[in-house]
């Protein structure tokens, strides 16, 4: 759990309300809808283990909502996310962190996740508790039941952790909050915090980010193993077709490179389940030895400088500040853009 940012009763409170807003973020800008997330922190006793409290951290959005047969799989199980290798920008990609929290909040008080849920077409929302089995990484649904929800669409997720509240400061959750804030300014949020009152943050844009398109990897950002790995996803085509539909920047100019340097079109036209691990350490060695074209720059997400002042403005009063936005531009064979305020 240490690696995956539970290492101290801190961190496992800022990861678990992250991941749960991450969610929520991603899941409104891809269905298209301006977020409005809340989130609710509580102690509600004595933790069971030394020096923690026993935390409820509760976050709800008004996003898509998560389908009934998907919710074992979304909070119970891992590496099960849709966003993984995509090749495009999102928040999350490997689908461990929520699964993790809901690990952690079994570990540490017998009990997953708390989870109501309802889509546009449903109508009443499902409420069940998700538990993770770990032998098996499924997940586990228990008491499940159909209940009336004034919401139209969205999610309710409640863990209940052994951790420890840290409002301020670096690792804080009024800094990852107004951080939050900062770099969405088309989401509006309300929080309260312990014994804190209720804060709302609005919306300064109504214009939901548009999501950039999904690329395929560039194959110079890959090692070994990793190569060997994704040719597994493309069962039983030939060395030539995967490189050319698992990878971009690999084309007819590409192919003929790699020939100049060794590679054979016999060894090209060799299906993949036929291939040795010293095949795959050859073709990789000359894709690596051999100058390709940069990757594309289109999966990147900008804020954008007027977006990004709105919402500065917002967080309070500031005497001075300035915005600059760079253009996308590669960096170790990988898309990035970077936005400085």
């Amino acid at each position: 759990m240490q690696q995956v940012g539970f290492s101290s009763p801190l961190k496992a409170v800022l990861t678990t309300v992250k991941e749960a807003v991450d969610n929520s973020l991603d899941a409104c800008e891809v269905a298209g809808i301006l977020p409005e997330i809340s989130i609710e922190i509580v102690k509600v006793g004595q933790g069971s283990s030394k020096n923690t409290d026993l935390i409820r951290i509760v976050v709800e959005d008004n996003g898509p909502g998560i389908e009934p047969e998907d919710l074992a799989k979304v909070y119970g199980e891992y590496l099960a996310s849709s966003k993984f290798g995509r090749g495009q920008c999102s928040r999350g990609q490997q689908g461990i962190g929520i699964s993790a929290a809901t690990t952690w909040a079994q570990l540490t008080n017998a009990k997953g996740a708390f989870v109501i849920s309802k889509t546009p077409k449903m109508r009443k929302a499902i409420k069940a508790q998700v538990d993770v089995d770990i032998k098996s990484n499924t997940g586990v649904l228990r008491n499940k039941e159909m209940i009336d929800w004034d919401k139209p669409h969205g999610v309710r997720v409640e863990f209940v952790i052994d951790g420890r509240v840290q409002l301020n400061g670096d690792g804080g959750l009024i800094t990852y909050i107004e951080g939050t804030v900062l770099v969405n300014p088309h989401l509006s949020m309300k929080y309260k915090l312990t014994d804190n009152d209720w804060v709302s943050v609005e919306r300064v844009t109504n214009q939901i980010p548009e999501i950039p398109e999904a690329t395929l990897p560039h194959p110079h950002t890959f090692k070994l193993g990793e190569f060997i790995t994704h040719s597994h996803l493309y069962g039983k085509i030939s060395m030539e077709k995967f490189l050319r539909t698992g990878f971009s920047r690999i084309s007819d100019q590409a192919i003929k490179d790699f020939k100049k340097k060794g590679l054979t079109q016999t060894l090209l036209d060799r299906g993949l389940s036929s291939c040795k691990d010293e095949d795959f350490k050859k073709v990789f060695q000359v894709v690596q030895d051999t100058e390709l074209m940069s990757p594309s720059t289109k999966s990147v997400l900008n804020i954008g400088e007027e977006a990004l002042s709105k919402s500065i403005a917002r967080l309070g009063e500031v005497d001075f500040f300035s915005v600059v936005a760079r253009k996308p531009a590669i960096c170790d064979f990988k898309p990035v853009a970077i936005e400085v305020a």
